[in-house]
C-alpha cells in the first residue's frame, strides 16, 4: 500500500541522523568556534548536547518505524517534522544571539505542535496539539518580550555584548532597573513554560498523553535538552550578572517542579500520563544542577562552578536512554486497538513474559534512581553538586521527593508481578518489529552499563563545560 512505502522515509531519516551523530563527535575538542557574525557558536558544550538531541532523535525514529504504521500515520511528513524540529533544538543548542536562540525555539516549537497532534483521527490527539499550541505561543511571547525589553536596555542581542554592557561602566544601574528586572522575570517565565516548570507545566499532561507515544519520548528528551542548553547559555553568559536575582528565582521553580512532579504522579492510572508527570519532575532535578552551578563567596561575588552544569548534561544523557525506554515499553505492548498505556494493562506481565517485565524494571528503578542502574549516577552527582554549594535544602527536597517516586514506581512494578491478570483483559501481544526490540535492548544495556561504568561519560560531561 501507499503507506507501506514511505517506511523508506524512516529509514533515511535514521541514517542521515546517525551521521549527523558522528559529524558532531569530530567538532569535540576543537575549541570555541562562531560563526554567522557571532550568532552561531561551536564548543563542547554546544556538542555534547547535540549528541544527546541527535541520539535521543535517532532512537525515537528506530522506535517509530513500526509504531507509526500500528496507529495509522506512516507519512512521509512524520520524519520531515521530526528533522525540522531537531533542527531547531540544535540552533537552540548553538545560539549565541537573543535572535538566534529565539529562532531555534519557533523552528522547533512549531514543528512539535504539529506532531503532538499527527493522530487526526484520534480526537485526543488534535485536543492535545491545540492546547500545546496555545500555551506555547504564549510562552513565546513572553520569552520574545522578555528579549526586547533586554535589548532596549542593553543595546544588543549579542549575549558576550549584553554581559559587557550589565557589567561595564552604567552596569549597575541597568541591573538594578525596573524595566531589566521586568525581562528578568519574563525570560524565566517564558523558559519556565518550555521546559514545563511547576506551576507553568499546565499544558505537558495533556500535550504527553495525546500525542503519538514516540513523539512523546522524543519531546520528553529532546526538547528539555534544547531549552536546558539555551537557558544555561543565556543566563550564565547573557545575565551572569543578574545570577543572584535569577538564582533565586530558578531555586524555587527547581523546589516546585520536583515536589508537584512526583506528588501528581501519585495519582495516575494512565501510565503515559504517570510518566508526564514524572518527566516534569526529572526536569526539577535538572533544573537544582543549574543552580547548584552558582554560589555567593565571602566576599559577595558570583562563583560559577562546573559541576552544577557537567552534572545537569550528564543526567540529560543518563534520563535519554531511561526515559525513552519507559516509553519503549509502553510502544512494545501497542497494537492496533490497543495502546497498553495504562498501569492496568499491564497486570501479570512480568508473571507470563520475564524478561520483558525485567526490562521494564531496569528503566523504572533508573528513574527512581535505584542503583545499580544509570538514574542512581544522575541523582548521585546532581545532589552531591547542590551539596556542595551549600544548597542543602534544595537538595533535601531532591532527595525527599525522589523517595516519594519510588512508590509509583514500585506500584507498576506490583502490578506486573503480583497482580494476575484477569479474564476481561484482552491477551498479551507485543510487537516483533526488529528495530523496536533492538532498540529496547540497547536501551536497557546503556541504562545498566551507565550505572556500572559511568566514568568517562562524566569526564566527557566535565570536559563540555569548558567554554562556557
Amino acid at each position: 500500500t501507499p503507506l507501506e512505502n514511505k517506511a523508506a522515509m524512516g529509514v533515511l531519516s535514521l541514517v542521515g541522523v546517525i551521521l549527523l551523530v558522528f559529524v558532531s563527535f569530530w567538532q569535540w575538542g576543537e575549541g570555541m568556534r562562531t560563526t554567522f557574525s557571532g550568532f552561531y557558536v561551536v564548543d563542547n558544550f554546544s556538542v555534547f548536547v547535540k549528541v544527546v538531541i541527535l541520539a535521543a532523535t535517532a532512537l525515537s525514529i528506530s522506535l517509530s518505524l513500526q509504531y507509526v504504521k500500528v496507529e495509522r500515520i506512516n507519512y512521509g511528513e512524520f520524519y520531515g517534522l521530526i528533522l525540522f524540529s531537531v533542527f531547531g533544538m540544535l540552533v537552540m543548542a548553538s545560539g549565541n544571539d537573543l535572535i538566534s536562540i529565539y529562532l531555534g525555539i519557533e523552528t522547533m516549537s512549531l514543528s512539535i505542535y504539529v506532531l503532538v497532534g499527527f493522530i487526526r483521527h484520534d480526537p485526543l490527539s488534535r485536543e492535545a496539539s491545540l492546547k500545546y499550541f496555545l500555551m506555547g505561543a504564549f510562552a513565546s511571547g513572553i520569552v520574545l518580550y522578555g528579549m526586547a525589553l533586554t535589548y532596549g536596555m542593553t543595546g544588543t542581542t549579542s549575549l558576550a555584548g549584553i554581559s559587557e554592557s550589565l557589567s561595564g561602566a552604567g552596569g549597575g544601574e541597568i541591573s538594578s532597573n525596573p524595566v531589566m528586572i521586568f525581562a528578568l522575570i519574563l525570560l524565566v517565565a517564558g523558559f519556565a513554560f518550555k521546559l514545563a516548570l511547576a506551576p507553568f507545566h499546565m499544558w505537558l499532561p495533556d500535550a504527553y498523553t495525546g500525542a503519538p507515544t514516540t513523539i512523546t519520548a522524543f519531546m520528553s528528551v529532546a526538547v528539555k535538552a534544547a531549552a536546558s542548553a539555551a537557558l544555561i547559555r543565556l543566563f550564565f553568559i547573557g545575565l551572569q550578572v543578574l545570577a543572584p536575582r535569577w538564582n533565586f528565582l530558578l531555586w524555587l521553580l527547581a523546589a516546585s517542579t520536583m515536589i508537584w512532579g512526583n506528588v501528581a504522579a501519585i495519582a495516575q492510572t494512565s501510565l503515559k500520563r504517570m510518566l508526564a508527570y514524572s518527566s516534569i519532575a526529572h526536569v526539577g532535578y535538572l533544573l537544582l544542577g543549574v543552580v547548584a552551578a552558582m554560589t555567593i563567596n565571602d566576599d559577595g561575588k558570583v562563583v560559577f562552578s562546573n559541576e552544577g552544569v557537567s552534572a545537569v548534561l550528564f543526567y540529560l544523557l543518563v534520563y535519554m536512554f531511561t526515559n525513552l525506554g519507559a516509553f519503549g515499553m509502553l510502544i512494545l505492548i501497542c497494537r492496533e486497538g490497543y495502546r497498553g498505556d495504562n498501569i492496568e494493562d499491564w497486570r501479570g506481565v512480568g508473571q507470563a513474559h520475564p524478561i520483558v517485565g525485567l526490562s521494564f524494571v531496569v528503566f523504572l528503578l533508573s528513574l527512581a534512581g535505584i542503583p545499580p542502574t544509570a538514574g542512581f549516577v544522575g541523582k548521585l552527582i546532581l545532589f552531591a553538586a547542590a551539596i556542595q554549594n551549600q544548597y542543602y535544602w534544595l537538595a533535601v527536597i531532591g532527595i525527599l521527593s525522589s523517595a516519594v517516586s519510588i512508590y509509583y514506581y514500585g506500584h507498576i512494578m506490583r502490578v506486573m508481578y503480583m497482580n494476575p491478570r484477569t479474564t476481561s483483559q484482552p491477551p498479551i501481544e507485543f510487537s516483533k518489529s526488529p528495530s523496536l526490540l533492538l532498540t529496547l535492548l540497547l536501551l536497557v544495556i546503556a541504562t545498566i552499563a551507565l550505572g556500572i561504568f559511568p566514568g568517562s561519560f562524566i569526564e566527557a560531561a566535565r570536559g563540555s563545560v569548558l567554554g562556557i
